[in-house]
């Protein structure tokens, strides 16, 4: 007989509410904005795996990504400086790869992480057929030249790392990607610039992306440059998305002290009339909710999971058998008919009794999920990759 879990939301939800009213009307800055210039930037390159056991490249039958590839390679120059012929000719990517599928084109991409990196430092890298192999299991890739994500001119491009080693596959299933450890060198320094003339741009992260957000952001950063700083009106919304700062002249060399002032020590005020908004990132298994996002009555199931969501108990009320199923729809319904006000189930209180019992985040946003294509929930559900 099937176990079910009955998840009841009466304590906790009172206790969320009191701290949601005492805290969540205020964060800071740093929580609703990141600094533009500090993202992940990708480097990438073409090169050859060899050491495959048959499950390689036929060259024979090549299609069009694949020749492709053979051209970036060639432009390159790296295959003729690797391999030469008896004569001391170059030779060809085709050549190299022969056609006892020993061998495969693979595209290789490394990502430096928005703090940047140092000539020298050791990375991941991610290996892709771009041929028509069958398995890239045990093979290794050789010394592979890595630039940067614009396109350039072939005598204009740096090499801005280098890639090589065994790739490991990091699932069967997945025969044509890998990894491999540590395998790329960087080549050149990786410092991402933030200040722009003078200026520090906030980007409003995607949960609180609006224009009244925006200027609630400015208004709290210029407030907080005058009465603590002495700095003047310093900041200004240019739309939904960004905030532009600019640095008092005595920053200038310590910029990083600028910012990190403002991030840590600046109070926004959310605006209560922003929708409240559900955002989730499912392949991270990640899930942001606003305070405000709340659950109309109704009953959920999953797996071994059965949530009753009915309204909060009022104070003085008695939850007399917590286990007694009600009919909460009909139950909501007649209290509007006698007039009464209609209290909601706020949806993080729903996370907070599961995350209580461990359920799994990839459990919670099937239920989020189940609960939007009922119609239960009230607030803008958000999905980001």
């Amino acid at each position: 007989m099937k176990n079910h879990l009955l998840v009841t939301i009466t304590l906790l939800t009172v206790l969320l509410l009191y701290i949601s009213e005492t805290f969540a009307a205020r964060m800071y800055l740093e929580n609703v904005v990141r600094v533009k210039g500090q993202e992940a930037t990708t480097i990438y390159g073409y090169g050859i795996v060899t050491g495959l056991n048959g499950t390689g490249d036929d060259p024979r039958t090549y299609g069009m990504a694949a020749r492709a590839i053979m051209r970036e390679l060639e432009l390159s120059g790296l295959p003729r400086s690797l391999e030469t012929s008896r004569t001391g000719r170059p030779v060809s990517v085709e050549q190299q790869l022969g056609t006892a599928r020993n061998s495969a084109l693979v595209k290789v991409m490394v990502t430096i992480p928005a703090t940047g990196g140092r000539d020298g430092d050791m990375l991941d890298c991610v290996i892709t057929s771009g041929g028509n192999a069958k398995s890239l299991q045990n093979g290794v890739l050789s010394q592979t030249i890595l630039r940067g994500p614009l396109p350039e001119a072939p005598e204009l491009v740096k090499a801005l790392g280098l890639a090589w080693g065994k790739v490991s596959l990091e699932n069967e299933k997945a025969q044509l990607a890998g990894k491999i450890k540590n395998g790329c060198r960087l080549t050149a320094d990786f410092i991402h610039p933030y200040v722009n003339e003078g200026n520090v741009t906030f980007v409003l992260k995607e949960e609180y992306a609006n224009f009244r957000m925006a200027s609630a952001v400015a208004v709290a950063i210029n407030s907080f440059a005058n009465e603590e700083a002495g700095m003047g009106n310093i900041a200004k919304a240019i739309n939904q998305h960004f905030v532009v700062v600019k640095m008092p002249p005595h920053y200038f060399s310590n910029p990083s002290s600028f910012v990190t002032e403002l991030l840590q020590n600046v109070e926004v005020t959310l605006q209560r009339s922003l929708p409240a908004r559900v955002v989730i990132n499912e392949r991270a298994g990640i899930i942001t909710i606003d305070e405000g996002v709340e659950m109309k009555p109704c009953v959920i199931t999953h797996k071994n999971i059965t949530a009753e969501i009915r309204p909060p108990l009022q104070p003085g009320e008695i939850e007399i058998n917590p286990n007694q199923f009600i009919d909460v729809d009909t139950e909501t319904k007649y209290a509007q008919f006698l007039g009464q006000p209609i209290i909601n189930q706020k949806l993080k209180a729903l996370q907070a009794s599961l995350d209580a019992v461990r359920i799994p985040p990839a459990d919670i946003i099937q239920i989020i999920n189940n609960l939007e294509r009922q119609g239960a929930i009230i607030g803008e559900v958000i999905r980001v990759e």
